[in-house]
């Protein structure tokens, strides 16, 4: 819809297992050029998933986690789904706290947040997706990191879809490896940084907290749509948010170069 955001999201490392939905089908998902691509990861991180010493490598984990992240692999096609918004778990998740927003923040939610997918590429919230796991800095195809092999794909499909006026990148950098701001249409992006300054005046960047403070932003952001897609109306929304955890927005500390504005916000 013309003037919301395009909010970027991580998925979360943690899942939610089951489903009630059915298989995994391609076609029903959202960024339908995607698909392609999206099979051939599928069919690579099943294959690949089977090979114990490669598994254990390529997945990050090991002991019942490697084993339940295995069996997650090489049943994708077949098991149950879920809903993307439901299927992704963690702290950012929970403290955007999708079920306990009112319906119009609930219906922004879905129209302009997308969720970057090592396996899937992107997704919309309502997307039906199964458990896996595969981490964006993977290396599943020909020895490209999953974030190599989507970059020029996402970028172009986001590029296609005619730009939003304001982008959201809430993206760690992992994650904002998968795409090409420079090739996508947009009148500004926003990043953010949380920052806690010490008695003696010293800035320290937050990252213990930083997927709980993102998640509390994403509720202002889509509580707020409209002004949060507009550039001129999206400062004055950040400075009015009010964080749970004491974190305010600092105008003094927030640079821009070019399109790109990182925010920061700031607990004393």
């Amino acid at each position: 819809m013309a003037g919301e955001p395009l909010i970027l999201l991580p998925p979360s490392e943690g899942k939610a297992s089951g489903g009630d939905g059915p298989p995994l089908d391609l076609d029903s998902m959202s960024f339908e050029s995607l698909n392609p691509a999206r099979a051939r990861m599928a069919k690579a991180l099943d294959q690949l998933s089977r090979r114990p010493r490669v598994a254990r490598k390529l997945l990050g984990v090991k002991g019942a986690a490697l084993e339940r992240a295995k069996l997650d692999n090489a049943t994708i096609q077949e098991s149950p789904t879920l809903p993307a918004i439901e299927r992704y778990t963690g702290v950012m998740y929970d403290a955007i706290d999708y079920r306990s927003l009112d319906a119009g923040a609930r219906e922004a939610f879905g129209r302009t947040v997308v969720i970057m997918s090592g396996l899937f590429g992107m997704v919309r919230p309502s997307d039906m997706i199964p458990t896996y796991k595969l981490k964006m800095g993977a290396r599943l195809l020909r020895s490209k990191t999953c974030a190599a092999a989507w970059k020029p794909l996402i970028s172009k499909s986001l590029a296609s879809a005619g730009g939003p006026g304001v982008i959201w990148d809430l993206l760690p950098n992992e994650h904002s490896a998968a795409w090409d701001p420079s090739t996508v249409p947009h009148g500004a992006r926003f990043t953010v940084r949380f920052v806690e300054r010490a008695a003696s005046g010293q800035l320290k960047t937050v990252t213990h907290l930083s997927k709980l403070l993102k998640g509390a932003l994403v509720r202002h952001l889509v509580s707020n749509s409209a002004e949060a897609g507009a550039a001129e109306s999206a400062l004055p929304l950040v400075a009015g948010f009010s964080h749970p955890e004491g974190y305010a927005f600092d105008p003094d500390l927030t640079t821009e170069i070019g399109r790109t504005t990182e925010l920061v916000f700031v607990k004393n």
